[in-house]
């Protein structure tokens, strides 16, 4: 065992309340970890302190220092040892795993789909006859958007699970089939946790039940050829990511044939005011080179917008008042993206510093980038979804965007 355990990352702690006891649930947001860990309140305060400086005889005293009581060694240990055996560490155990995991992913000529059986069903007949269910919900919402001569140029879809969110995905690729159909998807995905140079490509495709959604050659690499940073540094990252798998599954069954380039986003307000420069390259690359295809190429945002109440670290619980003022502000960011304005959609969304965690901000500026002044928005759907007891709760839209100048919208 190692003497200075270090907690690794991709990890998150959220407030459980079981059999009338308040816990800490410990979980795997990358996926190495099969299971969770409750953990009592008074022990998971350790866990801040376990960063690889810290000794088991440090972790002691500031134990004896936070709570004025002493934590026996062997107990110590053997909660140390709880969380190595969980894969909650990041220590030889789990980088050897790490290790493993990345060479089949490397050797793999697909991307594997990671969530058929638990977001959406792996079987293709009970896959169609779930999806036709969600967009059989959206007979309320036939819209004209799209019928009025207007090229469609790009979507904005949730990335929140299907069970969740499907009636939102639907009506965004409800515009599809009456659109001039692309042949390639550019998908800009949420990458929730640390990519290298902010973005990551791949140059694999899709594994989904109805199909492999293929990746397009000429555009990836030529993106990756003419991208001021290494984008496939960061590749790693897409073999636990959904947010790419989702959009992947609903082109599958929208659009008979198609091919993608799977490119993740990651990076905050911190990163575009210390590196916006090279955020905006790659943005312009990407206009570029669907420019020089048009119209074949169209694209994807694949967000979610306000992360709201104790799972995602207030302190407080949402109550109704607290939805429709969220609802409200997301409204607010919807119209700078309807207008694909990125200077008052970054007003926006940083007011607090983010304090709402928008965790599609890095897609949607990119987004907002590639329209500007040749693309306006239309909001197709705006929900919510409560994911906890503590009624914790996530906000998502769909839209559609239009070539402006081509008509009304």
């Amino acid at each position: 065992m190692d003497d200075f355990p270090k907690l690794r990352q991709g990890l998150e702690a959220l407030p459980f309340e079981h059999e009338g006891q308040r816990l800490i649930l410990l979980r795997d947001r990358l996926g190495f970890a099969q299971d969770s860990l409750l953990i009592p309140p008074h022990l998971a305060a350790l866990l801040a302190q376990m960063d690889g400086e810290n000794s088991l005889r440090d972790l002691q005293s500031n134990y004896m220092r936070m709570t004025g009581k002493l934590l026996y060694l062997e107990d110590l240990q053997n909660y140390v040892q709880k969380l190595d055996e969980g894969l909650f560490l990041e220590s030889d155990r789990f980088l050897a795993l790490v290790a493993r995991e990345r060479q089949e992913f490397f050797d793999e000529p697909v991307r594997r789909m990671q969530f058929a059986g638990t977001s959406y069903p792996a079987d293709p007949p009970r896959l169609r006859t779930h999806l036709d269910g969600f967009v059989a919900g959206t007979a309320d919402a036939a819209s004209a958007v799209g019928a009025k001569g207007n090229r469609l140029v790009g979507l904005m879809a949730p990335h929140i699970d299907l069970n969740a969110g499907g009636i939102c995905f639907a009506r965004a690729y409800r515009v599809v089939p009456a659109a001039e159909p692309p042949s390639t998807w550019v998908i800009l995905g949420t990458g929730h946790d640390f990519i290298e140079n902010y973005f990551a490509l791949t140059l694999k495709d899709f594994e989904t039940p109805l199909g492999p959604a293929r990746h397009d050659r000429e555009f990836c690499r030529e993106l990756a050829a003419h991208a001021p940073r290494n984008l496939l540094a960061g590749e790693y990252n897409h073999r636990k990511e959904h947010t790419i798998e989702f959009q992947t599954v609903f082109l599958a069954h929208t659009q008979p044939s198609f091919s993608i380039v799977p490119l993740l986003c990651a990076f905050g307000l911190e990163e575009w005011e210390s590196d916006g420069a090279y955020i905006d390259e790659v943005a312009a690359l990407l206009r570029q080179l669907a420019h020089e295809r048009k119209p074949g190429v169209k694209f994807i945002a694949s967000v979610d917008l306000a992360h709201i109440g104790p799972r995602y670290g207030d302190s407080f619980r949402p109550h109704r008042g607290t939805l429709e003022e969220h609802l409200e502000a997301d409204r607010q960011l919807l119209e700078t993206l309807c207008r694909c304005d990125p200077s008052a959609f970054l007003k926006e969304a940083g007011r607090g510093r983010n304090c709402r965690r928008i965790c599609g901000l890095a897609p949607l500026l990119v987004l907002a980038k590639i329209f500007e002044g040749t693309a306006v928005g239309v909001v197709l759907d705006h929900s919510y979804a409560v994911v906890d007891q503590q009624n914790s709760f996530v906000t998502f839209a769909s839209m559609a965007f239009y070539e402006s100048g081509t008509g009304d919208t």
